[in-house]
């Protein structure tokens, strides 16, 4: 047995109508008709206990976010024939920055100066040297932060890509820079 549809209250239809003139209806389905216009000395009494409240306004939207940078791993909108120079290390750094002996505290500011600092000189390849860390300690702080720093702001928008100058040295990083666009 088939269901009827239960009739909406006026006020809803109001709404429901002063919607759909910003839609376009599928084709063979009815519009309703809105309802008579309330005279103008009238005001629609409001049932008892409800309040009406403005709807909330939307969440701003938020920014859209780059991937994060692999370290070896080709970024979207590099071409192969660059990616493979960079990967092969015949793009030459412009500068090095060696972390050698830094604290981290240090060590981070060097390296937010040193690719600021290259992107508003219009270098495109810097190197950052990190070290391997101690040896019996395992990783070294450097070497695992360094990349952590280069995926946050405001550094991130200025990376292209990052990789290890040679398969066999990971104790440093080589960042190809984006281009500013004027």
């Amino acid at each position: 047995m088939a269901r009827r549809a239960k009739p909406l209250p006026a006020a809803d239809l109001e709404v429901w109508t002063r919607y759909l003139r910003h839609v376009r209806p599928l084709r063979g389905v009815r519009v309703p008709e809105p309802p008579p216009p309330d005279k103008p000395g009238s005001v629609r009494p409001e049932p008892e206990g409800v309040r009406v409240v403005a709807a909330p306004a939307p969440p701003p939207a938020l920014p859209q976010r780059r991937p994060g940078v692999a370290i070896g791993v080709a970024p979207p909108g590099l071409d192969r024939a660059t990616w493979a120079k960079f990967r092969a290390g015949r793009i030459a750094p412009e500068r090095t920055l060696d972390l050698h002996g830094m604290t981290a505290a240090a060590a981070h500011v060097a390296v937010n100066a040193l690719i600021a600092g290259a992107v508003s000189r219009g270098m495109r390849c810097v190197e950052i040297v990190t070290g391997h860390g101690r040896r019996t300690g395992g990783e070294g702080v450097l070497r695992r932060e360094v990349p952590i720093w280069l995926n946050d702001q405001p550094l991130r928008p200025m990376i292209l890509a990052v990789c290890h100058p040679h398969a066999a040295n990971q104790g440093a990083l080589r960042v190809l820079l984006r281009r500013l666009r004027s």
